[in-house]
């Protein structure tokens, strides 16, 4: 069984936001009739270290003890937490998304959270992918009220499945606002306002 308490006020908004934005884009709940509550992360084993680092920091911050679990298969680790609290927390959250009311410092944090999911970062490019066009819609609003232009919003065939991916760019100005995108970070080696990642 999970912990019964969690500390979600030991997290700056950043944080908060970076965790719910991360969750958005590869989070997952399950919920087993033997009553475990848990939540999963799921990152590329090799490329995300720095990540899984950053998210099992921040679980420990609010007081959970967080799993590894590799599958080598697909070259991925998840981030497994035993938690009630946690489950519920993140469950109401997003189920509320559409209706958001964050500060501006939860919106740079779930953007960056998001990057860090789904995005893709070069020199000259931040894009965002998702199957959900839903979610990159919610994302462009909240780029637009912390003041970040999209420069572009398409779909493409997915070969795997009949469904489209979506995909969205939004502009390198991202990086001067304070953020706390690892891969954004890892690109351009621009600190946020809060010092280091």
């Amino acid at each position: 069984m999970g912990t019964n308490q969690i500390y979600l006020d030991k997290l700056s908004d950043k944080e908060l936001g970076y965790l719910l934005g991360f969750f958005l884009g590869d989070g997952y709940l399950y919920y087993y009739k033997s009553g475990h509550y848990v939540v999963e992360f799921y990152l590329n084993s090799k490329k995300d270290i720095k990540i899984k680092s950053y998210i099992v920091l921040l679980m420990r911050k609010i007081g959970l003890k967080p799993f590894l679990i590799k599958d080598r298969r697909f070259n991925s680790i998840r981030i497994k937490v035993n938690s009630k609290k946690l489950f519920k927390f993140i469950r109401k959250e997003m189920n509320l998304i559409k209706n958001y009311n964050y500060t501006l410092n939860q919106l740079i944090g779930f953007v960056s959270g998001f990057i860090d999911a789904d995005g893709y970062v070069e020199n000259g490019e931040i894009q965002l992918t998702q199957k959900e066009k839903e979610n990159l819609l919610l994302i462009k609003k909240m780029c637009d009220s912390i003041g970040i232009k999209v420069r572009k919003f398409w779909s493409m065939d997915n070969y795997k499945t009949k469904n489209k991916i979506w995909r969205m760019r939004i502009s390198t100005s991202f990086k001067y606002i304070g953020h706390n995108s690892i891969k954004v970070f890892r690109k351009y080696g621009i600190p946020n306002s809060e010092g280091k990642i």
